[in-house]
């Protein structure tokens, strides 16, 4: 496996950070724990090639309305099947021809303008032939200002043919039909969005709203995520291996489809990343973003939808799956018999040694297969001399931590603007 970062320096580093993310576990301040999902998925600190999926729907449809249309009858319910241009609703289009017949009447006025400017300009040059020498420049303004007029309503005639053609088009296709095939998944009669959309032919942007959702419920692919900071790691066309969470032995293969750069993962605890950075020399906690990608399967036998899979580039080199997470070394405690526990939460809040069945050690990354003791829904802590069971625990919020770091620089910062 390549690795971005090598596992005793990551640790090293990460200790140190996550030691300053709570109060000292003595006294009985909260110990902070992790998700093991966070810590092992989605190449979170560089150190997997390995992501953690779902399998999921086929092909999501978001159908916008203009939000400067008014919708005159919606055609389908949530949960109705419908077919690739069946239609799902229309716009009024009494009004659309209205306001068309208004755009009509503009054009005309800008010619109106333009060609009284144009005889004006002839009449006013006439007379400033005629004119006296000191009374020529007076003339010639009054052109200039006519031309000024015409090069206006030039330019407004323009946009307007634009916003003819538009509205032309839109009485065309006054009904919007599905572009998929699939189930309407959901209806928002009253939604609205914060993003715009450009209306070809239109002179400006349109404001969009997400008004339909239609999902292929018909077809599966698998859904992962990628951080920003392993982006290079996956390209689109890559083929890709699929492995059972249950019995690694299963596998399916695909293609990565798409990775989705413009939509990243609502932030919360599970889907959060981090990264260590040291662009000052010091190193610093902060959030990474996550991108879903997409894999196309050959063939989707066995697969349920809503089922977790693990994921992984097929780069022709044949490596057996891993039982369960691989978990990075530095987790991981001895007794002196040897034997290998973690830190972890309860369930209840409270903190236990949880003993650890090992697989096999990778030693590039420095992580271990869990075979048994931990599953990716756990919290566990990093180990440290005063920890005990019982203590109380904290879960650690990646965003959060990052809007406090955020805040605290930004204290800073105003202080010594001060001075």
């Amino acid at each position: 496996m390549k690795k971005t970062i090598s596992a005793a320096l990551a640790g090293a580093l990460f200790l140190g950070l996550m030691s300053g993310c709570s109060e000292s576990t003595s006294g009985g301040a909260p110990v902070t724990v992790e998700a093991v999902s966070t810590i092992v998925g989605g190449g979170s600190l560089g150190l997997a090639d390995w992501y953690a999926g779902m399998v999921v729907s086929g092909e999501t449809a978001d159908v916008k309305r203009d939000s400067n249309k008014s919708v005159l009858e919606t055609y389908v319910e949530e949960g109705d099947m419908v077919k690739a241009g069946d239609p799902l609703f229309c716009y009024d289009s009494e009004k659309m021809q209205l306001d068309l017949e208004m755009l009509y009447l503009d054009r005309e006025n800008y010619a109106n303008t333009i060609d009284a400017a144009n005889l004006e300009i002839e009449e006013l040059t006439a007379e400033r032939d005629k004119a006296k020498e000191a009374d020529k420049l007076s003339y010639t303004l009054q052109i200039d200002s006519r031309k000024a007029d015409i090069r206006e309503a030039e330019y407004n005639s323009s946009v307007n043919d634009r916003k003819i053609a538009s509205m032309e088009a839109s009485l065309e296709n006054a009904e919007v039909v599905s572009p998929i095939a699939g189930r309407v998944m959901t209806i928002n009669e009253n939604g609205s969005s914060d993003y715009d959309y450009y209306d070809p032919g239109s002179d400006d942007s349109s404001t969009g709203v997400d008004f339909i959702t239609v999902t292929d419920v018909t077809s599966m692919r698998i859904q992962g995520n990628i951080n920003e900071m392993n982006a290079g790691a996956l390209m689109e066309g890559m083929p890709m291996t699929i492995r059972s969470r249950v019995d690694g032995t299963k596998t399916w293969t695909g293609t990565l489809s798409m990775i989705d750069w413009e939509n990243p993962v609502k932030n919360d605890n599970d889907n959060n990343g981090y990264v260590i950075s040291n662009s000052s020399g010091d190193s610093e906690m902060t959030t990474a973003n996550q991108y879903p990608f997409y894999i196309e399967l050959e063939s989707t036998e066995g697969l349920l939808l809503g089922q977790h899979v693990y994921i992984e580039p097929d780069t022709g080199d044949e490596e057996e799956a891993p039982a369960g997470p691989m978990l990075p070394g530095y987790y991981i405690a001895y007794e002196e018999d040897g034997s290998a526990y973690v830190w972890a939460d309860d369930g209840s809040g409270k903190l236990e040694k949880r003993a650890l069945t090992l697989g096999v050690h990778d030693e590039g990354s420095d992580a271990y297969e869990i075979v048994e003791g931990l599953e990716l829904t756990d919290y566990i802590a990093f180990p440290q001399e005063d920890l005990a069971e019982g203590q109380s625990t904290e879960k650690f919020d990646p965003s959060a931590a990052a809007e406090e770091s955020a805040a605290e620089s930004g204290a800073v910062e105003a202080v010594a603007a001060e001075f």
